[in-house]
């Protein structure tokens, strides 16, 4: 008896436990639908390795079980509320203590509290906790080797290309002269049309766009 009465207490995040009815974990995978070649020593790709899951349920007095006061107090139970409350507002993982081991980097994906008027005349909170395991990686920054890197920019390691601006048809328009694809389109447009006044009309939008002829 004395045994259980100093055995460690179970603690979720901040908040200590009295009594931990049961705790259930769970280890999910996902194993691929498709058929894997025979021999293949990478079998474990096939496998996702999912997050561990845990559902605590707990019971939180409103006294001290080792105290030699029996009286009720409700301060207990709205304390031990309101740090569940300020848990699940923080969205900040942290750590379930049992008596199976150490759970760290958890996180609330439901939780119910309880309180009846029973046979304990109310003295006791009953907390069912569903809790997920957060997976954190760390990204790993590596340098490209020196003929891959580009040193415009004065940004280090950094490669790309730049994209070609300017006339669109790739030949090259030096001195705000018109290329041959644009004076074929205006002559086109001025033998289609045809007449005097028309072709002046061509000229002045060719002059807009392209300048004076030389």
């Amino acid at each position: 008896m004395i045994s259980l009465l100093f055995a460690k207490k179970s603690t979720v995040g901040f908040l200590t436990l009295d009594v931990l009815v049961s705790e259930n974990l769970k280890l999910p995978s996902e194993v691929t639908k498709y058929p894997v070649e025979d021999g293949t020593e990478e079998i474990s790709d096939h496998i996702t390795q999912n997050n561990e899951e845990l559902s605590i349920t707990g019971r939180v007095a409103s006294a001290e079980i080792l105290s030699f006061d029996f009286g009720q107090c409700m301060t207990k139970l709205v304390d031990a509320v309101d740090q569940l409350r300020s848990m699940h507002k923080a969205r900040i993982p942290f750590t379930v203590v049992t008596g199976l081991g150490k759970y760290e980097e958890m996180a609330f994906t439901n939780m119910s509290i309880t309180r009846s008027n029973g046979a304990d005349g109310g003295g006791w909170l009953d907390i069912n906790a569903d809790l997920r395991k957060l997976k954190k990686v760390a990204i790993k920054e590596a340098e490209l080797p020196p003929d891959k890197a580009s040193d415009s920019g004065g940004a280090k390691g950094k490669t790309g290309t730049s994209e070609r601006k300017g006339n669109p048809t790739g030949n090259e328009n030096k001195g705000g002269r018109p290329d041959s694809n644009f004076k074929n389109t205006i002559n086109a447009g001025k033998k289609l049309v045809g007449g005097d006044t028309l072709n002046s009309v061509g000229d002045k939008i060719k002059t807009f766009f392209v300048g004076p002829s030389p």
